[in-house]
């Protein structure tokens, strides 16, 4: 008997899906779209019922998207070989925060599911969320300081146009092009964290964004998460 064989490759969405971090965006941008959709349908007039729907299932992914404070804890200790002192301490800062984010993550979770009702819950969720802040605030800062670092080599890399050899002007040449790549993929990490930001902000009462904004930034900001782990767990070797 022949082999069966699908009409499409399934192989790469396996290896995405095997992954914590891709199941992960699958589950981030089904909740935040949920909870689009609950703030859309309630003001269109749709019934109780069928918001509801919507928001335990925004609630529910919400309970079921934990993660492991440990993971970011070990970055941070793997973090301290970063030559860069700047990024080293940025790096550092930000695997911290979302170690205290995931703690206190788990502790709402707990919570959440009714084996422990807290009495400061609402405190741990504000903890939570600036913790949540201050991880993207430091991964952004360092994004911006990358820029800057950027900018510097592709001033030093232009100057060897100049140069009358070909070898100096084919190798700045190549640099320049490089240097492009590597902003090209510094910039949509900005962008990301632009936008995530907004998020906690919104829950700390620093921003007034309405569910349905914070619905599609979380939404947005999830398929750009996995577009990149898509491409780093798909890349061809």
């Amino acid at each position: 008997m022949s082999a069966v064989s699908l009409p499409i490759n399934v192989q790469p969405w396996l290896k995405y899906t095997a992954t914590t971090v891709g199941r992960d965006k699958i589950y981030r941008g089904i909740q935040y779209f949920s909870r689009f959709l609950a703030w859309y349908l309630l003001r269109q007039g749709y019934t109780k019922d069928t918001v509801a729907r919507f928001n335990s299932l925004k609630k529910t992914l919400g309970l079921s998207r934990k993660r492991k404070p440990v993971e970011h804890l070990d970055n941070a200790v793997k973090a301290i070989a970063v030559k860069d002192e700047f990024l080293r301490y940025c790096t550092i800062g930000k695997q911290l925060a979302y170690a205290g984010y995931l703690t206190l993550d788990g502790i709402i979770f707990i919570d959440g599911s009714g084996a422990y009702k807290f009495k400061n819950i609402k405190k741990y969720s504000e903890l939570a969320s600036r913790f949540w802040l201050a991880g993207i605030v430091f991964g952004f800062v360092s994004g911006l300081y990358k820029t800057r670092q950027i900018q510097i080599r592709r001033e030093a890399a232009a100057r060897g146009l100049s140069h009358s050899a070909e070898n100096e002007k084919s190798l700045a040449r190549t640099e320049l092009k490089s240097l492009a790549k590597e902003q090209h993929s510094v910039n949509k990490t900005l962008l990301q964290d632009g936008l995530d930001m907004l998020i906690p902000a919104t829950g700390l009462g620093y921003l007034s964004l309405d569910d349905g904004a914070v619905g599609l930034i979380g939404t947005a900001t999830a398929i750009m998460g996995a577009k990149s782990q898509w491409a780093k767990v798909n890349k061809k070797a």
